[in-house]
C-alpha cells in the first residue's frame, strides 16, 4: 500500500513538472518579438489629418495610443536605416526614427525584403518593395 501511494505521488509530481516545463516553453515562443526601426513622418489626432500629410511617398497610417502615425519605411538593417536617414535629410523631410516591436514572422520576412533592397538600383522597384514591407506590417498587426 505504501509503495502505491509513493508511486502515485511521484507520478503526479512528475506530470506537474513536465506540464510546467512544456507550458513555459510555448509561452517563450509565443511572446518572441524583435526590434526594428520605423521612419515616422508625423503623429496626428485624426485619420484625416494623417492622410492629408502622406504626400506622394509610400506610407501607412497606424493607430497607436489614440494617435494616427504615418510610417514611410520600416527596416532593421542599420546600413539601410542610415541610407534612408540621409535620403530624407537631403529631401528636407523631417523623420522621427522610432524603435518598434514586431513579430518573428514579420522580422524574418523583412530580412528577405532587405536583401532585395540591397540589390536594386531602380527607384520604382525600391518603392514597390518598401510599400510591400509597409503592407506586411499592417497585415501582421491585424490592421488590414
Amino acid at each position: 500500500m505504501k509503495k502505491n501511494i509513493i508511486l502515485v505521488f511521484s507520478s503526479v509530481l512528475l506530470g506537474i513538472l513536465f506540464t510546467f516545463f512544456i507550458l513555459n516553453k510555448e509561452n517563450i515562443y509565443a511572446k518572441e518579438e524583435y526590434t526594428v526601426y520605423a521612419f515616422q513622418k508625423g503623429a496626428y489626432s485624426t485619420y484625416d489629418k494623417a492622410y492629408q500629410n502622406i504626400n506622394d511617398t509610400s506610407a501607412i497610417i497606424v493607430n497607436e495610443n489614440n494617435l494616427y502615425k504615418v510610417y514611410c519605411a520600416i527596416y532593421k538593417d542599420m546600413d539601410l536605416v542610415n541610407n534612408m536617414l540621409e535620403y530624407y535629410q537631403n529631401k528636407n523631410i523631417n523623420i522621427y526614427l522610432k524603435q518598434i516591436k514586431v513579430s518573428a514572422s514579420f522580422y524574418q520576412a523583412l530580412e528577405k525584403y532587405e536583401e532585395l533592397l540591397k540589390k536594386i538600383t531602380d527607384n520604382k522597384n525600391y518603392e514597390q518593395i518598401n510599400q510591400s514591407i509597409l503592407n506586411l506590417y499592417l497585415e501582421s498587426n491585424g490592421v488590414l
